[in-house]
């Protein structure tokens, strides 16, 4: 009995040895760190992650889903649980998605009741939106982007941290337009009148993603089966990986899908153009550019500041136009790292509005190159 009564204090005497994990926790636009059962929630959460992976877990609140992505970068945290559009942003730093939740969502674009016009260009709609970085906010941005329009279409885009500032603007007639999630937009539309012009694609609601240099194999297995067991937050989870996140990565960043004074290509159109002499450019940083590229690329790095989006500007952007073909007559080609970067748009863009007549842009990029089996070059 005596020797029984030792394991238990044996193995707390080891978990407090063990290396801690910090858990970085993303907290809801409708979460709080005055509200002390939010606390409470995630206390106990951190709890169950410990005696999962065998090791003290310490955790480190967000309210800004672009902190967490920083420290997770840094490597500073070693487990995060957050909106999907974080677990996509930080699955290139080697997070590994290995639990989302069964609940989806999407963003919903919502007409007034008043309101005949539609999300297009030049429409001057008032828009209302969630907060910026908020996965709302993130999925609204992108369907805006996609569509190729910029801020000049609007009267107006305002965003708000109070996630159900927009559709209370639009009942006041504040906004012709106004995003919220599906849900709430089906139940607004429903009491109040309007329409929903537009619905994204659904995303997981939430995610845990683990470092896979600090977290090993079967502590992350032990995790997944202990928490779809039983968690304290009473959400549902499932088994995620990062192709789970693939789309809400790209649906994120994604750039327009249309270049005013070009001509967007492909792959194959791209290699046809190659072989006839078209000069072909890569925009991306000479890391990324050295581990691969197109062979007989020419490499002009763009050095980027200014915002993912249509109406970018310029001014906080560097990028040697003088690279280019001096005759401005000349067809040539600019890439980079596929639908998501947004270098080659903009250094398109700037060479459109430069005067340059025959810009292609291969909107795929080095991914749909790679994906297509075509040859590769590196640098020695």
């Amino acid at each position: 009995m005596r020797q029984l009564a030792v394991l238990p204090l044996l193995l707390v005497t080891a978990l407090a040895q063990a290396a801690p994990l910090t858990l970085g926790i993303v907290l809801d636009q409708n979460e709080s760190l005055a509200d002390i059962d939010t606390i409470q929630r995630y206390r106990a959460f951190a709890g169950e992650v410990e005696r999962n992976v065998g090791q003290p877990v310490r955790l480190q609140y967000f309210t800004r889903g672009f902190n967490a992505i920083k420290r997770a970068k840094d490597r500073e945290l070693d487990m995060v649980f957050a909106p999907a559009q974080v677990i996509a942003n930080i699955g290139k730093f080697k997070f590994e998605p290995i639990l989302k939740t069964e609940q989806s969502t999407a963003a919903s674009f919502v007409a007034g009741p008043n309101y005949q016009g539609n999300l297009a260009a030049k429409s001057g709609a008032r828009l209302g939106m969630p907060d910026y970085e908020s996965l709302m906010g993130g999925l609204a941005r992108s369907e805006i982007n996609s569509r190729g329009l910029a801020k000049t279409d609007f009267t107006e885009i305002k965003f708000h941290r109070m996630a159900e500032a927009p559709l209370y603007g639009l009942k006041l007639g504040r906004y012709d337009l106004a995003v919220a999630s599906a849900e709430e937009a089906k139940t607004w539309t429903a009491a109040n009148g309007g329409r929903i012009v537009y619905t994204s694609t659904a995303v997981p609601l939430r995610a845990l993603s683990v470092h896979a240099d600090t977290v090993s194999a079967p502590a992350q297995q032990k995790l997944v089966a202990g928490l779809q067991k039983n968690n304290s937050l009473k959400l549902a989870l499932a088994s995620a990986n990062k192709a789970d996140f693939k789309g809400v990565a790209s649906m994120l960043n994604t750039t327009p899908t249309s270049l005013p004074g070009g001509k967007l290509i492909n792959a194959a159109e791209a290699r046809d153009l190659i072989a006839k002499g078209v000069p072909v450019y890569d925009v991306r940083e000479d890391e990324v550019y050295n581990a691969g590229y197109v062979p007989g690329a020419i490499h002009v790095a763009y050095k980027e500041g200014s915002a993912k989006e249509v109406g970018f500007d310029p001014a906080d952007d560097q990028f040697s136009l003088n690279r280019l073909p001096k005759d401005k007559n000349a067809p040539f080609i600019m890439y980079c790292d596929g639908t998501i970067c947004w270098k080659s748009y903009k250094s398109a863009v700037m060479a459109i509005k430069a005067g340059w007549k025959n810009v292609y842009w291969f909107r795929g990029g080095f991914p749909e190159w790679k994906d297509a089996g075509f040859t590769i070059a590196k640098k020695e």
